[in-house]
């Protein structure tokens, strides 16, 4: 990687210009990763190395959720959309996740939204917020 100080000196010459655009790359490609959209599985996998913000759109039942490369004070958010149909449910969380009042639930309803937001504290994901019924 570039050293990062260039970024605060000045550019006397023309390869300077080149570490600086790397650098403008590589800050574009963090800021893109920040959201993504993951394809519906039963058993689903969200890889906090890929995004920060995820959303499902769901096509059926979750019945297993996996968050990858957990790190301590790392906050994702998964948000779940149903469908046109609706009435899909989401379960399956890990022994490390820890929700409010021991559970989460979806809303029903066809193309509405639902949020969790997830923080690691080393040894467990906790629960900072959600919502429901997301028009």
């Amino acid at each position: 990687m570039p050293d990062r100080d260039i970024l605060f000196e000045k550019l006397d010459n023309p390869q300077d210009i080149f570490f600086l655009k790397d650098h403008l790359r590589e800050l574009y490609r963090l800021l893109d990763k920040r959201f993504m959209t993951v394809d519906f599985v039963a058993g689903i996998t969200f890889d906090c190395d890929l995004a920060e913000v995820f959303q499902v759109t769901l096509t059926g039942n979750v019945t297993g959720i996996t968050l990858k490369n957990p790190y301590k004070g790392r906050t994702i958010t998964l948000i779940f959309l149903q469908n046109a149909v609706g009435n899909f449910t989401v379960a399956g969380w890990g022994s490390d996740v820890k929700i409010t009042g021991d559970a989460f639930t979806v809303t029903v309803t066809a193309s509405v939204y639902s949020t969790i937001t997830l923080t690691y504290t080393g040894s467990a994901w906790v629960e900072i917020a959600r919502a429901i019924n997301v028009y």
